[in-house]
């Protein structure tokens, strides 16, 4: 087919709301199985083409004709309503892309966060320390974001004191409707006062945490003290509010399994294996739905003789969810099997030059805090029936705003 006969694909509407709770977008499914990219009108800005197909998805993340830089451009048709809304780092195409993602690199090899392992087994022990002399408890509130603003916190060297605003920086920024424009554009100003403030004490007081690393770099002249600020912007963002709402969103969905709690409290080792399983199938939002500009044209479908050409120029949006989901990957995708063996095979982080530098450190993460919980809280459950729970709306981040359990 080519591009002009592929242009007379029926145009479908990308999904305007997301679905219940933490269901997968039907639609994914249903395109799937009729064509291999399927052509759609986006939120913001005209059409693109939406991909469903696991093979697909990861071939354009690894794919030098599928770019990011373009998806900054105010008229490139969008999820979101603000165009560069993921961060500089998502915004960028080699060499810069490389050059800044190396100066980062080294704070988030295995080696490094193993390294941070203890610190988070001690603050995770410390926070649950605090909710045993009640009987309930809201996980949100009182452990997954305080934990996760530890974490990103400590490695960036921001003050524990000053982590009280977290929340309110990154709901803002990560924010699809639920902020104003002004409010969000309000919260981009706080967060570059607030860490251009860090920068200068880092001038005069040098250290040894990323901030300060950072710091270091621009005195070198490797990096200009705007990229410092939009780099720990990025980190912030990026580490607090989607690791919150992950292992949120993980508590929630072991307790809609009967007896998944206790069957991964009885085996330590088996908590890996389904924390892959979980970051497969929890959709975490918007944010999961990656879009690329193809500065040549790509063909898909050619294996199943259904080709279709997309021209050069061209918006492709890539949900990481529709790859995780795929039954050609993985049997029965939307079954969740804790000890699923190719699990770890899901495109979540992404893939290629863009993969989440911070994937690692993720995944350690989420690893010790069901650990944490579980060892303390075998029995843990939800403290009010399921339908009472509020959920976030207008963000990119799925989940629960509260999360109350009790043991």
């Amino acid at each position: 087919m080519t591009p002009a006969e592929s242009r007379s694909i029926p145009l479908c509407d990308f999904p305007g709301t997301q679905p219940d709770r933490l269901a997968v977008e039907p639609a994914f499914a249903q395109w799937r199985t009729r064509t291999p990219i399927v052509r759609v009108r986006m939120p913001f800005q005209g059409n693109a083409w939406l991909l469903t197909r696991y093979r697909d998805i990861r071939a354009v993340f690894t794919s030098a004709d599928c770019r990011r830089a373009a998806t900054s451009d105010p008229d490139t048709p969008r999820i979101l309503p603000r165009a560069g809304a993921e961060g500089l780092l998502m915004s960028l195409d080699d060499p810069e892309h490389s050059r800044l993602r190396g100066l980062l690199a080294a704070w988030f090899t295995a080696r490094r966060v193993e390294a941070m392992r203890p610190a988070t087994e001690q603050a995770a022990r410390e926070l649950i320390a605090d909710l045993l002399s009640a009987e309930s408890a809201d996980l949100v509130a009182q452990f997954a974001q305080r934990l996760s603003a530890i974490v990103i916190g400590d490695l960036l060297g921001v003050p524990r004191a000053d982590r009280d605003e977290f929340r309110r920086w990154s709901e803002a920024m990560l924010s699809s409707t639920s902020y104003t424009t002004t409010q969000v554009e309000q919260a981009a100003r706080e967060l570059d006062e607030y860490f251009d403030h860090l920068v200068a004490h880092r001038v005069e007081q040098p250290s040894d945490d990323l901030i300060g690393v950072l710091v270091e770099n621009a005195q070198a002249g490797q990096l200009s003290r705007r990229e410092v600020v939009a780099l720990a912007t990025d980190l912030l963002v990026a580490g607090f509010e989607t690791t919150a709402g992950q292992l949120t969103n993980s508590v929630y969905t072991l307790s809609m399994i009967p007896g998944a709690w206790q069957w991964l409290a009885a085996g330590r080792h088996r908590i890996g294996p389904a924390v892959e399983e979980l970051l497969r199938v929890i959709p975490l939002g918007a944010g999961g739905f990656r879009a690329r500009v193809t500065a040549a044209p790509i063909t898909f479908g050619t294996d199943i003789g259904n080709p279709v050409t997309v021209a050069a120029g061209e918006v492709i949006i890539a949900p990481t969810i529709a790859a995780n989901t795929d039954p050609a990957e993985f049997a029965d995708p939307l079954s969740i099997r804790l000890d699923r063996p190719q699990a770890k095979h899901h495109l979540t982080f992404g893939h290629g030059v863009h993969r989440c530098l911070g994937a690692q450190l993720a995944r350690m993460e989420l690893n010790v805090a069901l650990a944490e919980l579980l060892s303390a809280f075998p029995t843990l459950a939800l403290a009010v029936p399921e339908t009472e729970l509020e959920w976030n709306s207008g963000l990119q981040v799925r989940g629960p705003r509260a999360l109350p359990v009790t043991w």
